[in-house]
């Protein structure tokens, strides 16, 4: 009796790649505010977990995410000597598709670029709690066990987040 050829299975590191590459890109521009950089960063998350990637979930692979990233960061700060963090923001997401509205998208877009900046000005834990949290959906319970910290640390997190967020808004003249 003859075996039939089982079907190639997909890798596990692309399985992988793709349920957490898009999410992971963004968490990684988020903290570095390079694109460029985010996507080597990215490569190197997912190269650490060629060995690991049985049974790796996305806990898992955003602690890596952010190791990458402080390295680089840490990297960064000795490199200038001067121990600050690259300060540009760039343009991240995507414009909205807003219709042909030139004065809605052109609102939208400085209230995105406003965002970016207010996201910039606030520190990495902070930042990164509303980050997981609210753009990339991840339970509070999820963040903490990522971040080694309680739930109720990162409610608190990202709750200053929020309202600095909402401070920076409100000073650049927009109100909710």
């Amino acid at each position: 009796m003859s075996e039939i050829p089982n079907r190639k299975q997909a890798d596990p590191l692309d399985q992988l790649m793709a349920s957490h590459g898009d999410g992971v890109l963004r968490y990684l521009r988020s903290l570095v505010r390079d694109p460029e950089v985010a996507r080597d960063l990215l490569q190197d998350t997912f190269l650490k977990l060629i060995d690991r990637v049985e049974g790796a979930g996305r806990t898992l692979v955003y602690a890596t995410a952010r190791n990458c990233a402080l390295d680089h960061l840490r990297r960064l700060k000795v490199r200038r000597g001067n121990g600050s963090i690259p300060a540009e923001a760039s343009s991240q997401l995507s414009a909205p598709a807003l219709g042909s509205r030139p004065d809605v998208h052109l609102d939208a877009a400085g209230l995105r670029d406003a965002i970016l900046g207010g996201l910039a000005t606030l520190p990495e834990d902070q930042r990164t709690a509303f980050h997981l949290s609210e753009i990339e959906g991840i339970p509070y319970a999820e963040i903490a066990d990522l971040l080694g910290v309680s739930p109720g640390t990162i409610a608190s997190r990202k709750h200053h987040a929020v309202r600095k967020l909402r401070q920076h808004l409100r000073r650049l003249g927009y109100e909710h």
